[in-house]
């Protein structure tokens, strides 16, 4: 998973680092990513797990770290499980 969003770092957040040699804890705040392209990479994470990130969670926090990310997107993959849950 991290390599995937590795790539997608790479081809949308426009860091001052490549993104193979971040950690998992790394800020992309902090390395460059500006707002308008953490939504880039929302977008194409969102495509390419194929998933919507849950309102609560569209925020500058879960955009920040690969690590918050990546419980953005197990989130994202349980949300309609738990939505379910909620509606039975």
């Amino acid at each position: 998973m991290f390599e995937t969003i590795q790539s997608l770092i790479e081809q949308e957040a426009q860091i001052c680092v490549p993104a193979r040699h971040l950690t998992p804890r790394a800020n992309l705040y902090e390395l460059g990513m500006t707002p308008y392209t953490a939504i880039r990479l929302l977008l194409a994470i969102e495509r390419e797990f194929r998933i919507e990130f849950p309102r609560d969670s569209l925020n500058r926090q879960t955009m920040a770290t690969m690590e918050n990310i990546v419980r953005g997107i197990r989130a994202a993959q349980f949300a309609p499980a738990y939505e379910w849950l909620q509606a039975a």
